[in-house]
C-alpha cells in the first residue's frame, strides 16, 4: 500500500465513520432543541474516560465505556441538586456543571494520565487522526492492520444507524412533541435512554480518534448546516452526513497541506481545522437559506 493511502485512508475512514456514529444522533439532538446537551456530554464524559484509563491501564473500550457512563450519571445528579440548591434556570446549572468536570478531567489528564496511561490532554482534546496508521501484518490478514479505533467506530456507527432507523418516526416525534410522544405510548421512555446510551456511546467511541472537540462539532454542525434546506427528517440526516463528509474533507485537505497554503513550517492539527470549517459552514448555510427565502417572497 502506497504511504501516503496507509496514512490518509484510515484517518478519513475514522472520520466518517465517527461522523455517522455522532451526526446521525445529533440531527435529533438539534430537532430537539439541545444541541448544547451534546456539548455538556461530551464535556461530562471527560473525567470518567481518565478514570476507566487509570483503572484498567489501558484504552479499553469497555473500561472508557464504563467510566463514562458513570460521569455522566454523576453529572445529571450534580445537575439536578445545583438546580435545587440554587435555583438557577438548568442552562446555567449544566454550565457550571459540566464546565466543571471538564476543567476536573483535564487536571486527571495533567497530573495522573500523561504519566500513567498513554494518554495526555491534547490526543484527548484533538484526537489522533494523524497517528491512524494501517500496518499491513501480511496478504492473508489485512484486517490485522486497521486500527482498532476504526473497528469501534464502525460498530458503533451501524448501531446508531440502525437505531436510527429502525426508530425513525418515535424519536421524530419524541423531538417534536416529546409530551404527546409518551402521552400516547409511542415514544415510551426506554427509547429515549437508549437514545441518550447510544449518544454517549457515541462520544466514547469517537474521542480516541477525533478528540473531544470535533465531537462537539459533529455532533451539532452537520445537523445545523442541513436543517434549513431539509424538509423531512430523513432528509436532514441524509443531507447532513453528506455535508458533513463534504465539508470534513475539505478541512482535513486544508490542515494537510498548510505549509502550501498558509505558509506554516508544518501540517496543521485536522481536529481543529474540520472543527473551524463546520463551525463556519453553520451561519453561512443559514445566511443562503434566508437569501433564498427573500428572493422567493420578491417573486
Amino acid at each position: 500500500m502506497m504511504p501516503s493511502l496507509a496514512v490518509d485512508v484510515p484517518a478519513v475512514i475514522a472520520l466518517m465513520l465517527a461522523l455517522v456514529a455522532c451526526g446521525t444522533l445529533g440531527n435529533f439532538l438539534v430537532l430537539r432543541k439541545e444541541a448544547m446537551t451534546a456539548d455538556a456530554i461530551a464535556h461530562a464524559v471527560l473525567p470518567g474516560l481518565v478514570a476507566g484509563f487509570l483503572v484498567s491501564g489501558s484504552r479499553s473500550i469497555t473500561a472508557m465505556f464504563v467510566g463514562a457512563a458513570c460521569a455522566g450519571v454523576i453529572s445529571i445528579l450534580l445537575s439536578n441538586w445545583s438546580r435545587r440548591a440554587t435555583q438557577l434556570e438548568p442552562g446555567a446549572t449544566l454550565g457550571i456543571v459540566f464546565t466543571g468536570l471538564f476543567a476536573l478531567g483535564v487536571i486527571l489528564l495533567e497530573t495522573q494520565g500523561a504519566r500513567q496511561v498513554d494518554l495526555d490532554a491534547e490526543c484527548v482534546l484533538f484526537g489522533s487522526l494523524e497517528t491512524l496508521f494501517y500496518v499491513p501484518a501480511s496478504d492473508a490478514s489485512w484486517y490485522e492492520g486497521v486500527p482498532r479505533a476504526i473497528w469501534t467506530l464502525a460498530v458503533i456507527a451501524f448501531l446508531t444507524s440502525s437505531f436510527a432507523v429502525l426508530f425513525m418516526k418515535e424519536l421524530a416525534l419524541l423531538a417534536f412533541d416529546p409530551n404527546a410522544a409518551r402521552h400516547l405510548g409511542v415514544a415510551p421512555r426506554w427509547l429515549e435512554r437508549a437514545f441518550l446510551v447510544l449518544v454517549s456511546a457515541s462520544i466514547v467511541a469517537s474521542f480516541e480518534a477525533v478528540g473531544s472537540v470535533l465531537v462537539i462539532g459533529i455532533l451539532a454542525c452537520p445537523a445545523l448546516i442541513a436543517a434549513p434546506h431539509a424538509r423531512t427528517v430523513a432528509g436532514q440526516i441524509t443531507l447532513s452526513l453528506l455535508l458533513g463528509l463534504a465539508l470534513s474533507i475539505l478541512g482535513y485537505s486544508l490542515a494537510a497541506f498548510a505549509p502550501r497554503l498558509f505558509h506554516t513550517p508544518s501540517a496543521l492539527n485536522s481536529a481543529g481545522m474540520i472543527a473551524l470549517v463546520l463551525a463556519l459552514a453553520v451561519p453561512l448555510s443559514h445566511a443562503l437559506h434566508r437569501r433564498r427565502q427573500r428572493k422567493s417572497n420578491a417573486i
